[in-house]
């Protein structure tokens, strides 16, 4: 829920932060991966991140033509706001943040869309919304496989076990 006393350039400061953070952690999925496929999938989610983070910086500019940028202080909970704590972590802790924080900007997005009064505005922060939905399903898919199959996230030459006892056996 948005506090009504929320501006709507304060609300876009924070949509931009939101996804500049998300790119920040999709990055270090990506870091902490050594599964290429994998890494490939959260180096997308970046791209995805940096689009929306375009998409809100022109709706700034549309709206707020004359008056710079601030970005507020990232919203993510203080112990995982950053890339350096979170390199400590492990990616199923990393992914369960990315979940969390996937579910709170949706339904941030679509708080503003009901907030705002423009059309394009609604539409521009229910689409938002919907992508971070799909966001939240490949992410809660990829916990559920490294809770199923920890390897996935290893190399994939280590889930060749039948090779590896005959190597041993030799």
């Amino acid at each position: 829920m948005i506090a009504e006393d929320l501006t709507a350039l304060e609300a876009l400061g924070i949509a931009i932060k939101s996804e500049m953070d998300a790119q920040e952690i999709y990055q270090d999925l990506a870091d902490l991966t050594q599964n290429d496929l994998l890494k490939e999938r959260f180096l997308n989610l970046v791209k995805e991140e940096k689009q929306h983070q375009l998409l809100l910086e022109k709706k700034y500019d549309e709206l707020f033509p004359d008056v710079p940028l601030k970005l507020p202080e990232s919203q993510m909970l203080k112990h995982v706001n950053s890339s350096a704590a979170r390199k400590n972590m492990s990616i199923k802790d990393v992914l369960k943040i990315a979940i969390d924080e996937e579910k709170r900007t949706r339904n941030f997005y679509l708080d503003c869309a009901e907030y705002v009064k423009d059309l394009s505005g609604k539409r521009m922060f229910r689409f938002l919304a919907d992508m971070e939905f799909s966001h939240q399903m490949i992410l809660s898919a990829e916990y559920e496989l490294i809770e199923n199959y920890p390897q996935y996230f290893g190399e994939l030459k280590s889930w060749d076990v039948e090779n590896s006892l005959r190597k041993e056996k030799h």
